[in-house]
């Protein structure tokens, strides 16, 4: 049987996907070398090529797929065995085999992808795509249309991979632009910083709206879904909005964003619509992490469905460029290509291993007879418990595999998650998983939302209060029994004890760090955040 080997990034965010008949393993970078979006890793090592590898138990693949923006130093490895395909043709291809639909348009949106003219390393004018729509079907994906802008970086740069820059007509460099001008950004060492753009969407609620009138005209919407963005006024205008920069001015400056971005975004995916007449929508490219926009693609679009891959930045590519081996060079028709049902696509750690991490730790388990129902106890009495199971998620979110979970009430557990347990900036908003068949209840959405990727109006504020943000909306996740059935069965019984299907979800671990990845590591943050219980496999551990 092959194995086909994708690999993705372009500056942050390096992963690595096997392939291998119907399995698939991917993991990012940053959860092997503990280094966030892999700032800094040592690419040559590229320590998540073996992981997958070793996952689906293959020595080397036959097939190496990398985008073009993908570094040398990635893929040296294989030297001449790389294929090289476009980077959003790589991003269509990570959501629209991953979402299982027959024939669905599909939409990438980020900063920017491949060069359409000059090069990575030349002094010259350079082009790069910002905007794509394509179509995806049993014959596989083709493009109907690409919006591209001057891409601008520093004269002379001898770098074999792509440098953030300046992109026009991006509406990924457009809010990454607000989100450095704020302050919200990752350094990390590296050369350039990883904007952080998940918070700026979860700061605008908190902003009035004197900016949104100045913002709007940087950018112009033009017919056939195409747009003009100046990169360079857009960071002036910024900076020259800001002024003073207290919180109210960057809260301001963050609505103002998030609103224009969102109608800029419905433009695009009403133009995408017109043009094909498809029902379904596929989403990729670091913008398609904005679930609020998305929320509003849902329901103020024709699209029937949309789907979002958990992996949509460029993290994701790694997927793509598999799911592209698998179809382009191997033959698999795209139909048998397998879909993500859910995220868990990190490698397996065997039950033992799980043991000696936490009896190397000191720690010892409480004897449980019923793992879910003590569990569904301990929240519904507040506790907050860390839940460490099975393969980790793939993408940003956690999704119940590397999880800190707690019950949505009271409002106050907000503020103790923030300021106690993960140290991070006060503004940011909690999620909900929620048990499918009972999200009409608590949220207006008509559609699952398994990846924690669209924002919706929650219909119960005052009964889950911890998940609910500030503007009365909440980024769910609907769990299906089959995706997850210990985390249902816990919520299920949590529901049973008090009425409420509903639980809050945050990742597993402090601010500026990655999610634990290792048995190991999820016991060292245990031990050194303040958490009440930590259930690692069949364990349940209480805080020393």
């Amino acid at each position: 049987m092959n194995t086909v080997l994708g690999l993705g990034g372009s500056g942050h965010d390096w992963s690595s996907c096997a392939l291998r008949g119907d399995r698939i393993v991917a993991i990012d970078e940053e959860r092997l070398t503990r280094r966030k979006y892999g700032v800094g890793s040592d690419l040559l090592a590229g320590v998540s090529r073996r992981a997958v590898l070793d996952a689906v138990g293959a020595q080397s693949p036959e097939y190496v797929i990398a985008c073009d923006l993908v570094p040398r130093s990635f893929t040296h490895a294989y030297r001449n065995q790389v294929r090289r395909i476009d980077h959003h043709l790589a991003h269509a291809y990570s959501t629209f085999a991953a979402s299982a639909f027959p024939e669905a348009a599909v939409l990438v949106c980020d900063n920017a992808g491949s060069l359409l003219t000059g090069s990575l390393t030349g002094d010259g004018p350079r082009v790069a795509e910002t905007i794509s729509c394509f179509r995806g079907n049993a014959e596989g994906i083709r493009l109907l249309d690409r919006i591209s802008g001057a891409h601008y970086v520093a004269a002379g740069s001898e770098s074999d991979f792509f440098q953030p820059g300046l992109t026009d007509n991006s509406l990924g460099q457009f809010y990454r632009s607000a989100s450095l001008s704020i302050g919200l950004a990752y350094h990390g060492g590296g050369a350039h910083p990883v904007s952080e753009d998940g918070k700026t969407m979860g700061l605008a609620p908190y902003g009035d709206e004197r900016f949104v009138d100045d913002v709007a005209e940087l950018i112009t919407l033009e017919s056939e879904g195409r747009l003009s963005i100046s990169a360079e006024k857009t960071e002036q205008t910024f900076t020259r909005l800001l002024g003073s920069g207290d919180f109210d001015a960057r809260a301001a400056l963050a609505r103002a964003a998030q609103a224009v971005l969102e109608e800029a975004l419905l433009h695009c995916a009403r133009n995408v619509y017109e043009r094909t007449g498809l029902k379904y929508l596929c989403i990729a490219g670091g913008v398609g992490l904005n679930s609020v926009a998305n929320g509003r693609i849902l329901r103020e679009t024709p699209f029937e469905k949309i789907f979002v891959v958990p992996a949509a930045g460029d993290n994701g590519i790694s997927l793509g460029c598999a799911y592209y081996g698998a179809h382009e060079l191997q033959g698999q028709p795209m139909a048998d290509l397998p879909a993500l049902h859910d995220a868990y696509l990190g490698p397996e750690y065997p039950a033992r291993r799980l043991e000696l991490a936490v009896s190397k730790a000191g720690l010892v388990a409480e004897p449980v007879d019923d793992l879910p129902e003590r569990v569904a106890e301990l929240l519904s009495d507040g506790a907050l418990i860390a839940w460490y199971d099975g393969r980790s998620e793939f993408g940003p979110r956690a999704l119940g595999h590397r999880s800190i979970l707690t019950a949505p009430f009271p409002a106050s557990v907000r503020d103790r998650l923030n300021d106690q347990v993960k140290f991070r900036e006060w503004f940011r908003p909690f999620a909900p998983v929620v048990l499918a068949e009972r999200a009409g209840d608590y949220f207006d959405v008509d559609q699952d939302s398994p990846f924690m990727l669209l924002v919706s109006e929650v219909r119960k504020p005052d009964e889950i209060p911890g998940v609910t943000h500030v503007d009365g909306t909440a980024r769910l996740q609907t769990l299906e029994r089959s995706a997850n059935p210990r985390l249902y069965t816990v919520i299920e019984t949590f529901a049973a004890r008090t009425g409420c299907p509903v639980l809050l979800n945050t990742s597993f671990n402090v601010a500026g760090q990655p999610i634990v990845e290792s048995p190991e590591e999820a016991v060292t943050a245990f031990v050194d955040m303040r958490l009440d219980y930590l259930v690692i496999g069949e364990q349940l551990i209480k805080h020393p």
